[in-house]
């Protein structure tokens, strides 16, 4: 059993080897009491911040943030937990131990019941959720990234035209078809096939400007979204990708494969943002393209 006299010890042992700092902050924002934070490849040894005030070692910025959470948790009498991202490098302190640079950090914030040291206080963990933030981050693009080609998948695509046609009311969908792709995989292989849909994506993607969107919706189905262009010059544009994927030296274990590609382009406007099938008209302008001997580029509603 452990005596009364001994529990202060051995909880003030406790927190000095805990990895995350521990810290009790006044209502001032003056530092009263600095525990654990033992992890130095998360954090600076914040023990030279006790007994000085969040100003004079924070930037301005921050510290007017952090006080305000102080001032929240002691008006409402109640745990704060919030997220904040921190340059450490411009944190003054007699030595920098840390991982420094930008770290992202949660603070679970509450106050104390009685005075601490004759102050209003709060005690505040830091934890260093970096590594967690960059995981998420990671998880997310993969959520939108077509793993083989790099490219926006389908459903970010249809995310990105949808929030362009609610902007600025008209853009235009153009899919593009690899012309015999079954024939390539069956003769060739799948990793010839998978070649042949990567340098694909990167000839579309260099010959369009920045901010047009390229997807890969599946297969060998590539979906460009143009913003800002005439019907004409989507056509025009169209023609020139067929011209370049007609000319470009597509090639596989040093045997080069004559690709060609059919083009479906139409336009959008903002009364297409609530169908449930953004790429209908440019589908069945495509399938015109096939039809008609394929290796041509048709436009929705054009002879």
């Amino acid at each position: 059993m452990i005596h009364q006299e001994n529990l202060a010890e051995l909880l003030y042992s406790l927190l000095n080897t805990i990895p995350d700092p521990f810290f009790v902050i006044a209502e001032d924002g003056t530092y009263l009491e600095v525990f654990g934070g033992t992890e130095r490849s998360l954090y600076d040894d914040g023990k030279p911040m006790k007994g000085q005030n969040i100003y004079e070692f924070m930037p301005k910025e921050f510290a007017d943030f952090y006080m305000e959470h102080v001032r929240l948790a002691l008006e409402t009498n109640s745990l704060s937990t919030f997220e904040y991202q921190l340059d450490t490098d411009k944190v003054i302190l007699p030595e920098s131990s840390g991982p420094g640079g930008m770290q992202w950090f949660e603070t679970r914030m509450h106050p104390l019941k009685t005075p601490f040291l004759g102050h209003r206080a709060v005690t505040a963990m830091i934890i260093n959720i970096t590594e967690r933030r960059e995981f998420h981050r990671q998880l997310e693009e993969l959520s939108w990234e077509d793993p083989l080609t790099g490219l926006y998948n389908r459903r970010y695509f249809l995310e990105r035209v949808r929030l362009h046609l609610q902007e600025s009311g008209s853009a235009h969908i153009m899919i593009c078809d690899i012309d015999d792709f079954k024939y390539i995989n069956d003769h060739w292989g799948h990793l010839a096939g998978d070649a042949v849909l990567m340098e694909f994506g990167k000839l579309a993607s260099c010959l369009v400007e920045n901010g047009h969107t390229v997807s890969r919706f599946g297969g060998d189905e590539f979906v460009i979204a143009l913003t800002g262009y005439s019907d004409d010059e989507a056509f025009a544009l169209g023609e020139h990708l067929r011209q370049k994927v007609e000319e470009y030296d597509f090639s596989y274990q040093h045997h080069r494969l004559d690709i060609r590609v059919s083009i479906g382009i139409a336009a959008l406007t903002s009364a297409d943002y609530a169908k449930s099938e953004l790429i209908a008209d440019a589908d069945q302008a495509l399938y015109v393209a096939k039809a008609e001997g394929k290796n041509q580029v048709r436009f929705f509603g054009r002879n």
